[in-house]
């Protein structure tokens, strides 16, 4: 599926999809399943919502992409890495791990590095450079997008 066509299909689907806003997934010790007697580090659920809140981010993203800078005040605000939804749930769980979990700060360094991309490519955007701009996202920010993906379906299959 091409960034496009996933954009498309997610803004189609972001009624019914937690938007920008919504609560940070829950990595709370109520949600979490125990599990040969540790804990649920990454909780099924929290991390499926990690996964659609930042697919969310990347329709809000496109929102932005597409508009002139003036026109892209009358959107939603476009979170950093560590405002985003993901972001906030990395910092939770990275807050509740006494050790680094190699897993983790692979997620996390290659989720500033996504953020770095777009605002990149917004940046190129606004400056009338839409060829620089579309060169980095089919690129650079396309590869990290789909790496902070990846991560997170790692961190869904292999659990804590």
């Amino acid at each position: 599926m091409s960034l496009q066509q996933l954009f498309r299909f997610l803004a189609r689907s972001r009624k019914t999809a937690p938007g920008p806003g919504s609560p940070a997934p829950d990595v709370s010790p109520a949600s979490e399943q125990a599990s040969d007697n540790h804990p649920a580090l990454f909780d099924r659920l929290a991390l499926q919502t990690a996964v659609i809140q930042h697919l969310e981010w990347c329709v809000l993203f496109n929102d932005h992409l597409s508009v002139d800078e003036q026109q892209a005040q009358q959107l939603p605000p476009l979170p950093n890495a560590e405002d985003s939804e993901l972001g906030r749930w990395l910092e939770q769980v990275r807050q509740r791990l006494a050790s680094g979990d190699p897993r983790l700060v692979a997620l996390t360094e290659q989720h500033r590095r996504f953020h770095q991309r777009a605002q990149q490519a917004l940046v190129r955007a606004r400056q009338d450079r839409m060829d620089l701009a579309s060169t980095l996202l089919n690129t650079d920010f396309e590869r990290s997008r789909a790496r902070v993906l990846e991560l997170l379906r790692q961190l869904q299959k292999t659990g804590p």
